[in-house]
């Protein structure tokens, strides 16, 4: 600010007739001071020196832990975590470190997220939400899960009754078939059924579910846990269940649980031939131009949590599960069949060959 002044008073009192010895000693300055403010041409900008301070080389991983979300440590604690890999200042430069990059933290909106792409074949995002259904004139509890593949964005859906490991393990099966194949990861959430521990602020390894390993072995495919409570990590699966509500839930009233597949996998169809929103293309059509060539091929077998249960079919064509009866074409009458129930509504009879 005082250059600024002396370079003003200068330059309105500079006159080449005027003696520099006259204006130096009008404004109580040095000859060459009068002479070096005559020759800048602007005005003069302020510029703070920049001393190196003994925190600048640590500077990028105090961000990290001030900023991620798995760490969020307070300034005591980084102080305590520096001196362990060699830092030797005090505090005080550490807590200037913290609030320059909290100021700058505070001018991006918290809703900022960098947009991840993968290639083709590359991962699905899978997860679940609930809705509260007419079926049958009646008001159920009903789980909508479904699949994306986050190359070409085409999505599968199915419903259940159930949301328990069965139920979760039989979904992901139905929905990679749906898409004609399986991707190299799938993107999960945490439910027990898939993930024991995901500390985040925890250095530890996830430790996923013995049974769910095995079904991720059986498909082909590995499995990734997102980050807890941060469900922007899989946010292409996230952001279609609105739409299911408003477009598809909303107003419709539906026969049976079958009825409710069999219409949710078409309103799913038709969905898959517009184009998104971000991509700019039909995903129907990415995925047959370049996404279906890089899928895993589906197992010839299906992963079963459960071996299939075992009954006697009655004279009268009757197969007894728990207290309901149901009729079986009368070829079995006698004759010992295999049964497992899927979504909690639908039964599989199988031959025992």
């Amino acid at each position: 600010m005082k250059n600024l002044k002396q370079w003003a008073a200068v330059q309105e009192l500079y006159n080449p007739k005027v003696p520099i010895l006259r204006i130096a000693k009008q404004l109580g300055m040095s000859r060459n001071t009068v002479k070096r403010l005559i020759k800048l041409k602007e005005e003069p900008k302020y510029k703070r020196s920049h001393y190196p301070s003994k925190v600048d080389p640590y500077i990028d991983q105090i961000i990290t832990w001030r900023l991620s979300p798995e760490y969020s440590f307070n300034g005591t604690r980084i102080f305590r975590e520096l001196k362990h890999i060699g830092y030797e200042g005090s505090i005080n430069p550490i807590y200037r470190a913290l609030k320059k990059i909290d100021e700058e933290r505070s001018d991006i909106s918290p809703n900022a997220t960098v947009r991840i792409e993968t290639p083709p074949g590359d991962q699905a995002q899978f997860d679940w939400s609930t809705y509260e259904v007419e079926i049958n004139g009646r008001i159920r509890t009903v789980y909508c899960f479904t699949m994306i593949l986050s190359a070409s964005r085409k999505k599968a859906i199915c419903f259940s009754l159930l949301c328990d490991a069965e139920a979760i393990y039989e979904a992901i099966q139905e929905l990679f078939n749906d898409l004609g194949g399986v991707t190299l990861e799938l993107l999960i959430g945490n439910p027990k059924a898939l993930v024991i521990e995901n500390n985040p602020k925890s250095e530890d390894e996830i430790k996923y579910n013995p049974q769910a390993l095995l079904l991720a072995a059986h498909l082909g495919t590995e499995l990734n846990a997102c980050n807890c409570y941060w469900p922007r990590t899989k946010g292409k699966i996230e952001k279609p269940y609105q739409y299911i509500e408003e477009q598809f839930i909303k107003g419709n009233s539906f026969k049976s649980m079958e009825d409710l597949n069999n219409r949710g996998k078409e309103f799913i169809r038709e969905w898959n031939k517009k184009m998104h929103g971000t991509t700019r293309r039909v995903p129907d059509e990415f995925y047959e131009n370049e996404e279906a060539k890089f899928l895993l091929p589906l197992p010839n077998t299906k992963f079963r949590l459960k071996p299939l249960e075992k009954r006697v079919i009655s004279n009268d064509s009757y197969i007894h599960i728990d207290t309901n009866k149901y009729s079986v074409p009368v070829k079995y009458a006698g004759k010992q069949l295999q049964y497992r129930i899927v979504y909690g509504f639908r039964i599989e009879l199988y031959t025992m060959e």
